[in-house]
């Protein structure tokens, strides 16, 4: 139950992709950003501006429209994670025209102007060999072929039960939740703990939001903070199910961020984690709320020392019977763990906590957005290794993504003793 090695570390997105990115995003900008400004501009002011404008006005127009039509080629792309080689075809057209630019300032005898033509030909010329050969776009994931061998064997005992506790949901727009989603799509995260109990003892997977909850919000970022509903909590909940917490192994969290973390300052029992996510978040400066609430917990680190599983390189096995084994999922922070759970029913639970923020991203084989996967992933790459095993096993069994509410459907909510005794 408490082996101690350390699960391998988690490889970092190389600087030279976050490079490119920027050069990208840049370079789309300020093409966009150009051709609207000139298309804007009174034609009087447009001359001023580009003296050539007065001889060839129909090349004036076309340009700047080329330039926003090259901008949003670059750009778009990795916004929706839809048709990415457009961001190649585009960023070679700007290289043809920056070069056509050029000829055409040095045929008219005004060298000095070829500059910026220059720069933005070779910023273009850099994006389109990184977007194909470095770090091209990816849409959606790739479709793996399904898992279709024998599950692993399980013997969950027959009073072995699951239960949510839902703690409460926050607020956030779909652009920030999954790839290609709607800024205008208002979704509710959740922040759900999972109750196992077993004959061996009984396991909390994650806290979800505590007493002090407003208090740990108030410890973030102010970009971090979303509008919010806080719900009882897990402890709250607990008691009011008469639950004996004498049974109450710990609790086993999928990863340390503060939403899976915040009920650990009302639950006085173990906290389960990798040493590498123990790591994590004693370094973590923009979620400091692990480190106020496991004060005075004990630590109990585990390591993946099992045999490979459903595709997955090494398991732990909590109890020894099958029925919960964590794996390693070090893509979302350098320690995160999945936990596959199977109840005496033979009905089996992938708990995948921030690996996808939505269950769309497993149905879609949608990652996060760009913009969230620099932010908020320790590795992008392991995270979409991680999702197409995830999505090889969608049809065996029922994955449950952290904040997906809905993905809570069918798992029983615990029961307060007056309301069972009606």
């Amino acid at each position: 139950m408490r082996p101690t090695a350390t699960p391998p570390a988690s490889r970092r997105l190389r600087p030279i992709h976050y490079s490119l990115w920027v050069v990208q995003w840049l370079l789309g900008l300020a093409l966009v950003g150009a051709g609207v400004l000139k298309l804007s501009l009174p034609f009087n002011q447009a001359v001023g501006a580009f003296p050539w404008a007065a001889d060839v006005p129909a090349l004036f127009t076309v340009t700047s429209v080329l330039d926003i039509l090259g901008g949003a080629g670059i750009l778009l792309p990795s916004l929706l994670r839809i048709l990415p080689r457009i961001t190649v075809v585009a960023a070679g057209g700007v290289v043809l025209l920056m070069l056509s630019s050029v000829v055409f300032y040095l045929m008219r005898g005004e060298a000095t102007e070829i500059a910026p033509n220059v720069a933005i030909g070779i910023a273009a010329a850099l994006v389109a060999w990184g977007r194909w050969r470095v770090a091209p776009i990816t849409g959606q994931l790739g479709l793996p072929e399904a898992m279709t061998d024998p599950l692993p064997v399980a013997a969950p005992p027959t009073q072995m039960q699951l239960f949510q506790l839902p703690t409460g949901s926050y607020l956030t727009r779909g652009a920030f939740a999954v790839a290609g989603g709607a800024f205008g799509d208002r979704r509710k995260f959740a922040s759900t703990a999972v109750l196992i109990t077993h004959p061996k003892g009984d396991l909390l997977i994650d806290a979800g939001f505590g007493a002090n909850a407003e208090a740990h919000i108030a410890m973030l970022p102010s970009f971090r903070r979303a509008p919010h509903d806080i719900a009882d909590s897990a402890s709250t909940q607990l008691g009011a199910a008469g639950y004996d917490r004498e049974n109450l192994l710990g609790v086993l969290l999928t990863h340390s961020h503060w939403d899976h973390v915040s009920g650990l300052d009302s639950l006085a029992v173990p906290i389960w984690m990798t040493e590498a996510e123990e790591r994590y978040a004693a370094a973590s400066t923009s979620d400091p709320v692990f480190q106020a609430v496991a004060e005075g917990h004990e630590i109990r680190r585990f390591a993946f020392g099992g045999p490979a599983y459903l595709g997955f390189p090494s398991s732990f096995d909590f109890y020894g019977d099958g029925s919960v084994v964590v794996v390693p999922a070090a893509g979302h922070t350098t320690g995160s763990i999945i936990a596959f759970v199977t109840v005496p029913s033979g009905q089996r639970y992938a708990f995948i906590g921030d690996l996808t923020w939505q269950l769309e991203g497993i149905e879609r084989r949608l990652q996060k957005p760009l913009m969230m996967r620099i932010l908020a992933d320790s590795d992008s790459r392991q995270v979409r290794r991680d999702m197409e095993r995830i999505i090889a096993l969608q049809d065996r069994m029922h994955i449950v993504p952290a904040h997906d509410s809905a993905s809570y459907n069918g798992i029983p909510v615990l029961v307060p003793i007056a309301d069972g005794a009606k």
